[in-house]
């Protein structure tokens, strides 16, 4: 009855329990309905191969479903800020409405406005410096040594400034809440609040100061939410495992063959990667950072010193973008770093074209594929031809999950004695999404020398795994704004199983409650003495 009585007092909060409810609800029939279904599909033989293996999320997995799928959909593009550009002027100008027709004119809500306004105030100072900071860095690093500097070293500046930036805004929001509930303690706000009444109120900085503000308001929003995407994608979930329905012989191993690290634009370090590796029930990986081969060292020793069952091959992708469109190629084998010639810098790796480099490969006793070729049939920038004259030994024919693009160069490896590999090409801490199961002749020889030569015979099978149909699909015009984002949340809940559907309804429910309490803390809490805190 308290509940009943409370919620009927209060209609915006009424709203959102509303809201919350059938949040729930559908939850709960996904939960009693839902079977998560994932598709393992052998781009190579062109064969479903879903009843050869199960994809299994470990208990940890469950518990934290929620942040990882939200990491997993809004990547590393950033392409949903197109949705947010969109959604957020709509929000303010209803916000704004709805403060002058007299709907939010509770006098506890504008004092704790006043605390709101300072932590995004101070969010958009700490974000804008940083940003700047990692803007001179990138443009010094550029001005010294090129694009060479930016592709082997931008995710440092990057990753350190997000994250200090994170450890500065929790300070600064631990310290105002204990400000809040702390009886000697005031925030000291009166002299803010005063300035910033006076410029709304003066005829002279009436419109600058509200231009300001909405500025601010928007900015500071803006990098909360670019810097929680970059921190969710910096973080190890558990992945996915991926089992084998029978299980593998002792000469058959499941490998990838392209993958980033934070040497270049990945975003989980060499040493975590391999660790994420080992979870997925992989065997091998060939790292392949953009025009170096730090990560892949780096792997290599982290898995000799600690005696890790994982093999790392040492792997290089040369990305020249230059061409139109771009080319991207891997070569394996060689433990020199060589890049195109935009990433030329004086004292640097030496520098080739796309012919030389993959003549050099070849001469010197490595291996050589190109990478996610946008062929359309006439050869952009090189045709297929002249890359197979040239003497690359395949193509991918999967990445990172898709294939259905990479049909004719398929083909025009078969025909032409290629091989067809693929490469998952992650950056982010996502499942794993592309695979291959090669059996080799010599199970205790995990050379190059040794698994090119069992390619070579493209009798392997190499895998893409869907790990939602697509059931709704929007138009593209409305993906290219990020409303991929909405699209990707829908196809997810549309497939997920009990565990995880009981893993939203946990986390939802936390945090209904966590509001529930704070918003009845704040009806009960003395006007006068929350004026005093705050002034």
């Amino acid at each position: 009855m308290r509940l009943k009585s409370f919620l009927s007092k209060n209609k915006v909060f009424s709203l959102l329990t509303l809201l919350f409810s059938i949040w729930i609800v559908i939850l709960l029939v996904l939960a009693v309905i839902g079977t998560r279904t994932i598709v393992f599909y052998d781009a190579l033989g062109q064969i479903d191969v879903s009843v050869e293996y199960s994809s299994v999320l470990p208990w940890l997995r469950y518990i934290i479903e929620p942040f990882a799928i939200i990491a997993f959909i809004l990547e590393y593009e950033f392409t949903w800020l197109l949705l947010f550009l969109i959604i957020y002027p709509i929000l303010r100008v209803i916000y704004v409405f709805s403060r002058k027709r007299g709907k939010l004119q509770s006098k506890k809500y504008n004092q704790l406005k006043h605390v709101l306004n300072d932590i995004i105030y101070f969010a958009f100072k700490i974000f804008s410096i940083t940003l700047v900071v990692i803007l001179l860095i990138i443009i010094i690093g550029y001005l010294f040594q090129g694009f060479f500097f930016v592709s082997r070293y931008f995710m440092v500046p990057v990753q350190v400034g997000i994250h200090l930036c994170f450890i500065l805004l929790g300070i600064k929001v631990g310290y105002t809440l204990l400000k809040l509930v702390h009886p000697r303690l005031n925030l000291n706000l009166a002299g803010k609040i005063e300035r910033n009444d006076r410029r709304a109120k003066s005829k002279n900085t009436r419109i600058t100061y509200n231009l300001k503000k909405e500025l601010v308001y928007f900015a500071g929003i803006l990098f909360l939410l670019l810097g929680s995407n970059v921190i969710l994608l910096s973080i190890q979930f558990p992945p996915h495992r991926i089992v084998p329905t029978t299980p593998l012989e002792d000469d058959e191993f499941l490998f990838d063959f392209h993958v980033h690290t934070t040497f270049s634009d990945g975003w989980l370090t060499p040493e975590e990667r391999v660790l994420w590796y080992i979870e997925h029930g992989i065997s091998g990986a060939a790292f392949s950072d953009h025009d170096n081969i730090r990560g892949a060292l780096v792997a290599r020793e982290f898995v000799e010193k600690n005696g890790l069952d994982f093999t790392v091959w040492i792997a290089e992708e040369w990305t020249n973008h230059e061409t139109d469109p771009e080319i991207h190629m891997n070569y394996f084998g060689l433990e020199e770093e060589i890049v195109p010639p935009e990433s030329y810098t004086p004292g640097g790796p030496e520098v080739m074209n796309a012919s030389e480099l993959i003549s050099y490969v070849k001469a010197n006793g490595g291996f050589i594929t190109v990478n996610h070729y946008h062929y359309d049939g006439f050869g952009t920038p090189y045709t297929l031809e002249q890359l197979r004259d040239w003497g690359v030994d395949g193509f991918e024919i999967i990445n990172g999950g898709s294939y259905n693009k990479y049909i004719e160069i398929r083909e025009f490896c078969i025909n032409n004695s290629l091989i067809c590999i693929a490469g998952s090409d992650i950056h982010t801490n996502e499942d794993l999404n592309t695979f291959t199961k090669l059996k080799l002749d010599d199970s205790s020889n995990k050379t190059l020398d040794n698994i090119f030569k069992n390619l070579k015979n493209n009798t392997h099978k190499t895998i893409a795994i869907q790990f939602y149909p697509k059931i709704v699909d929007f138009p593209g015009e409305l993906t290219d704004l990020g409303f991929y984002v909405l699209e990707d949340f829908i196809n997810y809940f549309l497939n997920i199983d009990t565990y995880q559907a009981l893993s939203w309804i946990m986390w939802s429910s936390s945090i209904y409650l966590v509001f529930y309490l704070f918003y009845k803390k704040v009806k009960k809490a003395d006007i006068n003495r929350l004026i005093n805190k705050i002034s």
